[in-house]
């Protein structure tokens, strides 16, 4: 695995950590990191993901459609592990089910470092990683620490697991489009998760509301494309 995936992976650590450290002093309502993860994460796939997905497509051989249903069971995976249980999502409960959920939810993100890894990606998957610390931050204090801090160590843990886990299986070469259109299926439905819920404390916010996380998002995605455009 390059190196870029191992830095991706120590920084998906750091900042859940720092997330969740300033979402014990910030109000939990913030909707702006939600928004701007949502908004980088929806540039990172049709700037730097697709083109590589349609790349790697006539390399192995493979029919256009060939990412369509791959991208929606990854996108269907995302929701369903959602609903179980995840870092970013509020009313979690001290469960087993809860536990998996946020590792394999985790493994997922930290697994798509070791299909393809690249700085867009990265910083992508770091200010998700972030969001989903800041919005750990109401579990810090509504559950007892002790479960809570191992919340946190598996969230920081399990990507490097994940990406491990897929690396050692020694996939041929013909997979890396179907991987990559599974990773961007992920990638797209975390993105509209995190969009949704931004949404939703930007309504209960009085000073703020839906149009104001809309405009949000669409500028970072805005921003993210043209850095990605430039090179950046």
């Amino acid at each position: 695995m390059p190196a870029i995936a191992w830095i991706g992976v120590a920084l998906i650590a750091v900042a859940t950590v720092a997330g969740a450290a300033i979402g014990r002093r910030l109000p939990h309502t913030s909707a702006v990191p939600l928004a701007a993860s949502a908004g980088i994460l929806l540039a990172v796939v049709p700037a730097d993901l697709a083109p590589d997905i349609w790349s790697d497509l006539a390399k192995a051989g493979l029919p256009w459609w060939t990412p369509l249903p791959v991208g929606v069971a990854g996108s269907a995976a995302v929701g369903w592990l959602t609903r179980r249980g995840c870092a970013c999502q509020p009313g979690l409960t001290g469960s087993i089910g809860t536990t998996l959920a946020i590792g394999l939810h985790r493994a997922l993100e930290g697994s798509t470092l070791a299909v393809t890894a690249s700085f867009p990606l990265v910083l992508g998957l770091v200010a998700h990683a972030g969001s989903e610390g800041f919005a750990m931050a109401s579990l810090l204090d509504a559950e007892r620490r002790r479960r809570t801090a191992g919340w946190l160590l598996l969230a920081c843990t399990a990507p490097a697991l994940g990406a491990l886990t897929l690396q050692a299986t020694h996939l041929p070469d013909q997979a890396t489009p179907i991987l990559t259109s599974l990773v961007a299926g992920v990638l797209i439905r975390t993105a509209l998760i995190a969009y949704r819920l931004a949404a939703a404390r930007g309504t209960r916010d009085r000073s703020s509301g839906a149009t104001a996380t809309t405009t949000l998002t669409a500028i970072v995605v805005a921003t993210t494309l043209t850095a990605l455009h430039v090179g950046f």
